[in-house]
């Protein structure tokens, strides 16, 4: 975490302008260009830069965030418990992750099921409808998984599941759309 910390003076003249565009204009342009240039840093330096990054411009994120080579939050109004991993090639929307959560390689989680409404288009001023998903506590999201709905504490999401609709807590979900692989209780 002091690593952390120390990388601020590199990351803090990229992550100030972005959140001050973000607050004062709304914009997630510059956010989302550091977000994505960010995310090609290799090792632990690239590592250590992203969690840099992501504590001064989501709106919660600790130290001990390890995010991945080529992975990426893509609204900064995403928020991150402690202990959080996230593998290489994810992207992550606006998303709540609870704590010691683990997100495996290429995981996406959208940014809700209707980003452009129920017609399935963008409303007449071009604005997207965005919903927070949530990640419960000590949840495990699969390969390859597509999560456009919350689900709570410690549940699986299997390896290229697809869910859908919201997942209770302690429940392991598989398939595309995802269905329950157990019944209510820990996995």
């Amino acid at each position: 975490q002091f690593l952390v910390r120390c990388f601020h003076l590199v990351t803090w003249p990229l992550a100030q302008p972005a959140s001050i565009l973000h607050k004062w204009r709304g914009s997630e342009a510059l956010f989302d260009t550091f977000a994505k240039l960010l995310s090609l840093l290799p090792g632990k330096v690239g590592q250590y830069v992203r969690a840099s990054f992501y504590m001064q411009t989501l709106s919660t994120c600790h130290a001990d965030v390890v995010v991945a080579f080529g992975a990426f939050f893509s609204h900064p109004t995403a928020r991150i418990g402690r202990s959080v991993s996230i593998g290489s090639y994810s992207i992550v929307g606006a998303a709540d992750i609870g704590d010691r959560v683990q997100i495996a390689s290429r995981v996406s989680i959208l940014s809700g099921r209707h980003q452009h409404g129920d017609t399935g288009q963008m409303s007449e001023h071009g604005a997207l409808n965005f919903e927070m998903i949530g990640v419960g506590e000590e949840s495990w999201l699969g390969e390859g998984a597509i999560v456009m709905a919350s689900g709570g504490r410690r549940c699986i999401v299997g390896a290229g599941s697809v869910v859908t609709k919201p997942v209770a807590d302690g429940l392991a979900v598989g398939g595309n759309p995802s269905d329950p692989l157990n019944k209510k209780g820990n996995p």
